[in-house]
């Protein structure tokens, strides 16, 4: 049976932050080396960049999706339940919110840092949604 969804702030969300930011430093280092950038500092400089700015605009950053809407303010939660079309969204169970000491932008050249150094940290396991939850 589903859990009541509840949003918390947990210092556990700081290894989930990090771990995204490695996952977004790989698949976008991938990315560069399918596009003949095969210098890895120039490749891991890019990765710096990219997730700092990206961090900034998660941290304190808002975009408006039209000229006339509202501001936005980016919200990346982490949850152990996958939020498919047919999920009811009062079922997600534990939803993780930025923790209290957390901040992309300050994690973002570690992270970077950690990928390119082979840090075993930071080879996060990825995967896709399948119907059969574990």
């Amino acid at each position: 049976m589903a859990e009541t969804t509840q949003m918390v702030r947990d210092d556990a969300y700081d290894d989930m932050g990090a771990s995204y930011q490695c996952v977004q430093v790989a698949v976008l280092d991938k990315a560069l080396k399918m596009h003949g950038i095969l210098d890895a500092e120039i490749r891991q400089q890019v990765c710096r960049t990219f997730l700092f700015e990206m961090g900034n605009l998660h941290d304190q950053g808002w975009l408006k999706a039209n000229t006339e809407g509202p501001r936005l303010y980016p919200l990346l939660c982490f949850t152990t339940r996958f939020l498919n079309l047919d999920t009811p969204v009062d079922e997600l169970g534990v939803v993780y919110a930025t923790g209290h000491s957390f901040s992309y932008h300050e994690y973002a050249l570690g992270s970077a840092d950690l990928y390119y150094e082979g840090d075993p940290a930071a080879q996060v396991e990825t995967g896709c949604f399948e119907e059969k939850e574990e």
